[in-house]
């Protein structure tokens, strides 16, 4: 069982959604168990929502326009005690983040500071440069990764310009999601400004992409939900808003110190350890000029090898096949494997998958 604190929700918390302020059951009773990734222990069951309790929560959230929330003074002393709150309690919530990812306790807590800074400078920037733009309801379909920096990232701008939002968590990472919705509850929000219903893409997801009621539709997710909602957007009219991992890039350019080269190889680990749980701080790609591509890439495994099969394992067995495909591409293409490119028997694991630490050089 979860660890309870003052600062973190219960089970019972976990098994409800938060609609209109209040934590509820579904309309039909049906749960899943939510597996910490790295041993497969049961840490939480959360239920398996229907349009009936997206609609409720959407309803609830139209209400709440009209209300203390349209506020701008409200407004922004309720998300600057969230923030200062969840900043008190980011030991706590690292911890929660580290169950339901298998991220490490250092990277998840690194990962949530960051985070918060990050959304300290999105309500400063709401407070200096209010956008004039009618406040509305809006919707969020959240992915597996880092959950936390899920969650506020995708959210909190949303409510910091004024919206309300009924938000969808990922199933392979609900925990944090309902804990920050939890601290906000307990903080005051008006009810139906933060609404949680949890549950499947099928059912939650599809009906959170079909609805008309919706100022616009965030989707973090896979392809095939991606492609659902941008179909639905033809009919629905609703501005959908996307966001897929693999942006972040480093260069590394002839004439580099060493102390530069040390430091580069030191976040380029850092990088890999956590791009596994997706989220804003994994890193896809790094461009090495040719002239010092072989120091490059011997600074990169040495501080690789320290670590070895710290990384966040993957949530699921397709995705980390769909890895271990690419690196047979790789292979054959003429790369060699410098670093992993193994398989681990991870059988036991039902939420989480290991994927060695693997460098391919092409």
């Amino acid at each position: 069982m979860l660890l309870e604190t003052i600062e973190l929700p219960t089970d019972e918390h976990y098994a409800r959604n938060l609609i209109d302020g209040r934590w509820v059951f579904p309309a039909a009773p049906y749960e899943y168990e939510i597996r910490n990734p790295s041993d497969s222990t049961i840490t939480a069951v959360v239920p398996l929502s229907s349009r009936f309790d997206v609609d409720r929560a959407i309803s609830a959230a139209g209400d709440a326009l009209s209300g203390s929330w349209s506020e701008l003074h409200t407004r922004d002393q309720l998300l600057a005690l969230l923030l200062h709150r969840l900043a008190e309690a980011a030991p706590e919530l690292a911890r929660l983040q580290s169950t339901e990812t298998g991220l490490g306790y250092d990277d998840s807590l690194a990962a949530i500071e960051s985070t918060l800074r990050i959304a300290r400078a999105i309500l400063t920037r709401e407070v200096l440069h209010p956008r004039p733009t009618p406040a509305g309801i809006s919707g969020h379909v959240l992915s597996w990764g880092a959950p936390f920096s899920e969650m506020l990232l995708n959210v909190f701008p949303a409510l910091a310009a004024g919206n309300t939002v009924v938000v969808k968590p990922s199933l392979r990472g609900p925990l944090s999601p309902v804990a920050v919705a939890f601290v906000a509850d307990r903080l005051g929000f008006p009810a139906g400004v933060l609404n949680i219903v949890q549950g499947t893409g099928v059912d939650v997801g599809a009906a959170l992409i079909s609805s008309t009621a919706l100022k616009a539709l965030h989707v973090r997710a896979n392809e095939s939900t991606l492609s659902r909602a941008s179909r639905a957007g033809r009919r629905t009219h609703v501005p959908l808003r996307t966001l897929s991992g693999g942006g972040n890039a480093a260069i590394v350019y002839p004439g580099l110190r060493e102390d530069k080269f040390a430091r580069m190889a030191s976040d380029v680990a850092d990088a890999v350890r956590v791009h596994n749980a997706g989220g804003p701080f994994g890193l896809h790609t790094v461009a090495v000029h040719r002239d010092v591509a072989k120091n490059a890439i011997s600074a990169v495994l040495g501080q690789l090898t320290l670590f070895k099969n710290r990384a966040a394992p993957l949530p699921s067995e397709p995705i980390r096949r769909r890895a271990f495909d690419r690196i047979d591409e790789l292979d054959a293409g003429g790369g060699r494997v410098l670093l992993g490119g193994t398989i681990p028997d991870d059988i036991r694991h039902r939420m989480g998958w290991r994927l060695p630490t693997t460098v391919v050089d092409l």
